[in-house]
C-alpha cells in the first residue's frame, strides 16, 4: 500500500479548509490503495461492472435516455472516423466530437451487447491515436481526447485486440499524459475551468493505463488531488456560485465530477475534495441562475440555456437532492433524450450518456421553495437572483457584480436581467464566438482597458444595462460590490468602476411583491455638466409613449417610469455593432441622458411596471 506524506496531507487540508477549520482536521497519513487492476475502473469498478448502465432501465429517465444512447451509437455506425482539422488554434471541436462517439457507442455496446458498436468505437479511437499530436499548445484539446480514449480503452477493454490496445494506451501516454510534464502548463496550479477539465483528463488516462505505468499514473493522481482545491475554492466557494457563468458551470463542473467519481470509483475516495466549502450547494445556483422561463442569467461568456447535465444528475444522487431536478431539469432531460438525430457529425451534449450511471426514479418533484439566491461577498464574482415566486408569471431579478477582469468577464458590472409575466424585458445577449472574433484579428483575451476585447459588442459597455458617464467605459481594475443583498434588495457599490468620474455612485435594484422592480442610481463628486446615460439592453419591441418607454412582446407589455425630464430613445443594436460581430436580431438599447447640475450630483430612478395577468 502506498502512502501520503503528512507534509502533503498538510497541503492539501490548507487548500481545502480555512485556516481555523484547517486546525481541526488533525494531519494524518491517509492511505493511496494501489493502482485498480481490475476492469472497469473509470466511474465503474470490476466490483459493480456495468450493471449501473442496464440499470437505469428502471426509470423513466433512464430508460429514455438509454434508447437515445443505442440509437445514436447506431448512427454512429454510418459515420466515418473524425479528422484532424483544426479550427484556429483549437482542435477542441475534434476531441469533444471523439469523446461524445467513444462514450456513446461504449455504453450503447454495454447495454445492447452488439459487438458492432465496439468494433466502431476501437476504429474511431485508432483514428484519433494515429493523429500526430493533439495539439498540446491549446490543452484542452489534449484532455479531452485523453479522456475519450481512456473511456473506450477501459470500458471496451474485452473487445480490443492487442494491437488496438497498444496503439490506444501509447497514445494516451506520449500524447495525453507525458506531454502534461512537458513544459510549463499553467492550467496545472490554476484557478478556472482549464485546471478541472485538464486535470480530469489527465486523471482519465492515467487510471486507464496505471497497470502499464503504474510511476507515471501516481504522478498524475497526486498533481490533480494536489491541484483541484485551488480551482475548485475558486468556483463554488463560499455558496456554490461559478464565476464564470451557468455555462461554463457546466463545463467546469461536469469535469470536477467526473475526476471526484473517478477517483471514488477507483481508491473509494475523493480525498476531501467533495467537502470543499461550496461545492456540494452547488446545485443551488443553477436552479436559481434559470429563470421562469428557462433563460438562463447569461451573464460572462454564457449561453442563453444548459441542456441537461450529467454534473446535475451526479450532484443529485451524491448529495441527495431531489429538489435540484426540477421540472425545468426532468422537462430538458427528457427533450433531449427523446431526440432521434439523422446524423452526428458534431456530438454536443458529449458526456450525457454517463447520466445513466447516476439517474434513478426520484418520485415527484420537492420544491426547494427558495426565491432568494446570494453567492455570498467572498465569491470571486458575486452576483444574486431574487424572484417573487416559483410560477413562470413571477417576477425574476438576476443582478451581476464583479470586475470587468473577472474570469470571462464582461464590461458589465451592475447589470441585471428581469422577467415578469413569463416575458424577458431585460437582456444580457451572452457570449460571442471565440473563433469569429479571434479569426479578424482581435485581441479576444486581452484584458487592458483600451484592449480590442470591449469594442466587441457582446462583451463591452455597448450591449449591457449599465450606466454610462460621458460615454466612458467602466474600468476594468474597478469591482461592483454588494453592500446589501436580501430576499427583496440588493445596493450595489459601483463607485470603483467609474472612480475617474465621480466619488461614489451606487446602485439599489428593488423587486417588489406586485412584480414590478425599481432602480435607484445615486452618483455624487461628479464633474457639473457631465452626462450621466441610462441604458437598458432588451429584445422586446420598445416605443415612447407620453415622455415613457412602453415595452411590448406579444400582448404583454411593461412601461418604463423616470424619475427626470428628458427624451426616451431606442438604438437597434446594428448600430452599435462591427462587422466583425455576430447578428443579434431583436435587440436594441433603450437609453436616456442626464445632465450632472452644478452640484455634481444626480438621482436616477427608474421603475418597470409590468402587466397583471
Amino acid at each position: 500500500m502506498k502512502k501520503f506524506h503528512a507534509a502533503f496531507l498538510g497541503l492539501i487540508t490548507g487548500l481545502l479548509f480555512s485556516p481555523a477549520d484547517a486546525a481541526q482536521h488533525q494531519e494524518k497519513e491517509i492511505m493511496l490503495p494501489e493502482m485498480p487492476h481490475g476492469r472497469p475502473r473509470l466511474l465503474l469498478n470490476s466490483t459493480t461492472g456495468f450493471h449501473p448502465l442496464t440499470e437505469a432501465r428502471n426509470n423513466r429517465w433512464g430508460n429514455t435516455l438509454a434508447d437515445r444512447v443505442v440509437h445514436d451509437a447506431h448512427v454512429l455506425l454510418s459515420e466515418k472516423p473524425v479528422e484532424r482539422v483544426m479550427e484556429g488554434r483549437r482542435l477542441l471541436a475534434v476531441s469533444r466530437n471523439v469523446l461524445y462517439r467513444v462514450i456513446t457507442l461504449s455504453a450503447a455496446y454495454h447495454l445492447t451487447g452488439e459487438r458492432l458498436l465496439a468494433g466502431r468505437a476501437a476504429e474511431e479511437m485508432c483514428t484519433a491515436a494515429d493523429f500526430p499530436d493533439w495539439n498540446p499548445s491549446h490543452f484542452l484539446d489534449v484532455a479531452e481526447m485523453t479522456l475519450a480514449l481512456a473511456i473506450g480503452y477501459d470500458w471496451l477493454f474485452d473487445t480490443l485486440n492487442e494491437t488496438q490496445r497498444e496503439k490506444i494506451r501509447s497514445a494516451i501516454v506520449k500524447k495525453g499524459l507525458k506531454p502534461s510534464f512537458q513544459g510549463r502548463h499553467w492550467w496545472i496550479t490554476g484557478k478556472n475551468n482549464w485546471n478541472q477539465v485538464c486535470h480530469a483528463g489527465m486523471v482519465a488516462g492515467a487510471l486507464a493505463v496505471s497497470d502499464a505505468e503504474p510511476e507515471l499514473a501516481e504522478r498524475v493522481i497526486l498533481r490533480a488531488v494536489r491541484n483541484l482545491p485551488r480551482s475548485m475554492k475558486a468556483s463554488f466557494s463560499p455558496n456554490g456560485a461559478y464565476p464564470e457563468g451557468p455555462m461554463y458551470w457546466s463545463y467546469g463542473t461536469e469535469f470536477t465530477v467526473l475526476a471526484l467519481a473517478m477517483l471514488e470509483a477507483a481508491f473509494g475516495q475523493d480525498f476531501g475534495l467533495s467537502e470543499i466549502p461550496g461545492f456540494s450547494v452547488t446545485g443551488d445556483f443553477v436552479t436559481a441562475t434559470t429563470a421562469p422561463s428557462g433563460l438562463l442569467f447569461n451573464y460572462a461568456d454564457c449561453t442563453r440555456k444548459l441542456g441537461a447535465s450529467f454534473a446535475m444528475h451526479w450532484l443529485i444522487a451524491r448529495f441527495q437532492r431531489p429538489d435540484w431536478f426540477t421540472p425545468h431539469e426532468r422537462k430538458v432531460l427528457l427533450q433531449e433524450a427523446s431526440l432521434r438525430p439523422a446524423n452526428l457529425r458534431n456530438g454536443r451534449n458529449r458526456l450525457l450518456p454517463l447520466s445513466l450511471l447516476y439517474l434513478r426514479d426520484s418520485g415527484k418533484t420537492i420544491s426547494s421553495g427558495k426565491t432568494f439566491f446570494y453567492s455570498g461577498d467572498r465569491a470571486a464574482v458575486p452576483m444574486a437572483v431574487i424572484r417573487t415566486g416559483g410560477e413562470k408569471k413571477d417576477a425574476w431579478l438576476g443582478v451581476k457584480g464583479g470586475s470587468p477582469s473577472g474570469p470571462h468577464g464582461h464590461m458589465d458590472g451592475g447589470s441585471f436581467v428581469y422577467e415578469a409575466c413569463g416575458v424577458r424585458w431585460a437582456s444580457d445577449l451572452g457570449m460571442e464566438n471565440y473563433h469569429r472574433i479571434e479569426s479578424q484579428g482581435l485581441s479576444l483575451w486581452d484584458g487592458r482597458q483600451e484592449s480590442d476585447r470591449w469594442n466587441v459588442f457582446r462583451i463591452g459597455p455597448e450591449s449591457h444595462s449599465i450606466l454610462r458617464i460621458d460615454g466612458h467605459r467602466q474600468l476594468v481594475g474597478g469591482s461592483a460590490e454588494f453592500r446589501v443583498c436580501a430576499p427583496e434588495q440588493c445596493l450595489l457599490d459601483l463607485t470603483s468602476l467609474y472612480r475617474k468620474d465621480a466619488q461614489k455612485v451606487l446602485r439599489k435594484l428593488e423587486l417588489r411583491p406586485d412584480r414590478s422592480l425599481r432602480i435607484t442610481d445615486t452618483l455624487t463628486g461628479v464633474k457639473p455638466g457631465a452626462v450621466v446615460s441610462w441604458q437598458l439592453c432588451t429584445e422586446t419591441v420598445a416605443a415612447p409613449a407620453d415622455g415613457q418607454m412602453l415595452l411590448r412582446s406579444g400582448r404583454k407589455t411593461l412601461l418604463l417610469r423616470k424619475n427626470l425630464p428628458g427624451e426616451w430613445t431606442l438604438v437597434p443594436a446594428q448600430e452599435r455593432m462591427h462587422s466583425y460581430d455576430s447578428p443579434n436580431p431583436g435587440a436594441g438599447i433603450v437609453s436616456f441622458d442626464a445632465a450632472v447640475p452644478d452640484e455634481g450630483a444626480v438621482t436616477i430612478v427608474v421603475d418597470f411596471l409590468p402587466c397583471h395577468d
